[in-house]
């Protein structure tokens, strides 16, 4: 019974890991749209047209006409970003999504080490 315990700890533990390389993103805020093209990074847009808001890899000045690109193309394509429309643009802060993804992973592993460490010495 106590083989079954530990195995069920382990995969538990796994699968915990397994989730936090799930990965999370964080924005900063507000940005204009002249400088979220610039930038060329990743932004999330909300719109008054729009409940969700758009998440776009970069965003793009056709000849005055600004065009969001999606990380993800099949989900929505390329979208017109009409000014007048857009009421937010954050801009991905990368260092503190990076921050975030890893120090559960970090506090998972040192768990992970304590138990295994407490255990072999039982």
């Amino acid at each position: 019974m106590k083989v079954i315990a530990k195995s069920f700890q382990k995969l538990a533990l796994f699968l915990a890991f397994l989730l936090m390389l799930q990965g999370c993103t964080v924005y900063k805020g507000s940005i204009t749209l002249e400088e979220a093209v610039q930038l060329q990074k990743k932004v999330k847009v909300t719109t008054s047209e729009n409940e969700k808001p758009y998440e776009f890899a970069y965003i793009e000045d056709r000849n005055g006409d600004y065009v969001g690109l999606p990380a993800r193309y099949k989900q929505y394509g390329e979208v017109e970003l009409q000014k007048d429309k857009i009421t937010e643009i954050k801009e991905h802060d990368k260092t503190m999504s990076t921050i975030i993804t890893f120090t559960p992973i970090a506090i998972i592993v040192a768990l992970g080490v304590v138990l295994f460490t407490n255990e072999s010495e039982n």
